[in-house]
């Protein structure tokens, strides 16, 4: 008895001090034009994920919104063959932001980039 209370107190820590999202939200968007409205309009204190063709990071190379330009980047790191990375720049000196990841196999017409709010970031991007 004594074990089992012990696994679920350790158990309910570990939620307890996972830090959670109640608005994360996942997004698709089949354009450039969608993204960006979607974009633009998300949430600055909240994660997102976002569905975009892959086209939108080789047909542009920067979005427009109230709070700045955000740049979009994409490359195949050296390191990793086969894969292209994906970030979204929060503009610099806007007071919110988000800060965006992802990766995909070279050649997905689809991918998901990962945001989070910008302040929330570790560690800066290598800007290439």
């Amino acid at each position: 008895m004594t074990r089992m209370f012990c696994s679920h107190l350790i158990v309910l820590s570990i939620f307890a001090a996972t830090p959670t999202f109640a608005q994360s939200v996942v997004m698709e968007a089949d354009s450039f034009e969608s993204f960006s409205s979607a974009f633009c309009s998300a949430s600055h204190d909240a994660e997102h994920i976002f569905v975009v063709p892959a086209a939108v990071f080789s047909e542009h190379s920067e979005i427009a919104c109230d709070n700045g330009v955000s740049g979009l980047r994409s490359s195949e790191p050296e390191d990793d063959p086969g894969h292209t990375v994906f970030n979204i720049d929060p503009p610099s000196g806007a007071p919110t932001a988000l800060d965006c990841d992802g990766k995909a196999d070279t050649g997905m017409e689809t991918i998901a980039i990962n945001c989070i709010p910008a302040d929330m970031e570790s560690v800066d991007h290598k800007k290439t």
